[in-house]
């Protein structure tokens, strides 16, 4: 009974036919899966976060002469990348979060007195990162030694305080996996569905189908599926290589993730359908498709954090579709939040699928 069913249903019929169909495509199996497997490869392999300074955090408690005297021959150095603007718990969560290797507390009082509490500061330093730490509190300890040696009283000596903290020492893939998941499910929906469709009208085989007793909607839904299921797959392979293969950590759920994946595959499916149904051709369909999706790769955070950008740039950057998905899956990826805490990233997906939706049913043509 139920296989008559799945050969008498068109619309099952047609789904399982587009999907044979897209898994005989060499060339959308190469681009959807490939491309984004080595970019997680290269950035796995080259671990740019590697190649960096010292991350300095800096609490200023005691706000004397001498305070700002050790801050300034510290910032007079190269090897520091510091930050004083935040306040002990946020410098503290930088530290928990791998943003920061050391912070420096210069407690009240610093050097305005001869007690070892006076001349002694507090250095809170990243356990993971061996190497950053133990050369970070050898140069604050250089420049304590210079002070002491400055004042000629050797026998008080300038001292540091080791902390350690055990922090997350989150890596450059760990920030980058979520966003090539996102970029891939963009091209795929994008990419996929727009130049498909452009070709089987331009090849007259939607105005073929019809003259045929299979309902529009059987059709377009067999095709929507397939690049869901896609979308899917998609996630599952590319956080199983960098889980997998590069040690990422992936402190959220990936249920919510693969529901992430389904609401974004929607957006750019729609997206795809509204581009096919406006180019007639696939050499008008090419460059419109690129000049859509080129921009928000670029912009929406998926390499490199939106904040280096100039603020008029990343306010509008902020609403593209590609920056909710990847801020979304990131957030998740990374931070472990729930699919609740990402209620602002899921109201604008919602927004554009509505839009994009709308926009493709009023574009889309089957001739």
């Amino acid at each position: 009974m139920l296989e008559s069913l799945f050969q008498t249903n068109p619309t099952i019929s047609l789904t399982r036919a587009s999907m044979r169909i897209w898994f005989r495509d060499r060339q959308a199996i190469f681009w959807t899966f490939f491309l984004p497997l080595v970019l997680i490869s290269v950035f796995g392999l080259l671990d740019f976060g590697a190649f960096r300074t010292v991350d300095l955090g800096i609490i200023d408690r005691a706000d004397n002469d001498a305070s700002r005297k050790l801050i300034g021959d510290i910032r007079a150095l190269d090897t520091f990348d510091i930050s004083d603007d935040l306040s002990e718990e946020e410098e503290r969560e930088e530290l928990l979060d791998g943003e920061r290797d050391l912070v420096l507390i210069i407690e009240p009082g610093f050097g305005e007195a001869q007690s070892p509490v006076q001349r002694r500061v507090t250095v809170i330093y990243n356990q993971g990162r061996a190497q950053e730490s133990a050369a970070g509190q050898t140069i604050i300890q250089h420049v304590l030694d210079e002070i002491t040696f400055a004042e000629g009283n050797i026998s008080e000596r300038y001292s540091i305080e080791p902390i350690p903290v055990d922090s997350r020492n989150l890596k450059f893939i760990d920030f980058l996996m979520p966003g090539v998941v996102a970029m891939s499910i963009m091209q795929m929906g994008l990419f996929s569905v727009a130049f498909s469709f452009v070709q089987l009208k331009s090849r007259g085989v939607l105005r073929r189908l019809q003259a045929t007793p299979i309902l529009p909607a059987s059709f377009i839904f067999a095709q929507v599926f397939t690049r869901l299921s896609v979308s899917i797959l998609q996630t599952l392979v590319l956080v199983g290589l960098a889980v997998g293969a590069f040690d990422v950590h992936l402190e959220g759920n990936l249920g919510i993730m693969l529901l992430l994946a389904l609401l974004g595959g929607g957006v750019f499916v729609s997206m795809g359908f509204a581009v096919s149904g406006w180019a007639r051709t696939e050499d008008v369909a090419a460059p419109v498709a690129n000049a859509i999706a080129l921009p928000m790769m670029f912009l929406s955070g998926v390499f490199f954090p939106r904040d280096a950008m100039p603020e008029p740039l990343r306010a509008a950057a902020d609403f593209l579709p590609l920056s909710y998905l990847t801020d979304a899956l990131r957030n998740v990826a990374v931070d472990g939040a729930s699919l609740w805490s990402q209620w602002e990233n899921v109201l604008g997906l919602t927004v554009w699928l509505a839009v994009t939706f709308f926009i493709a049913v009023r574009l889309f043509r089957w001739e």
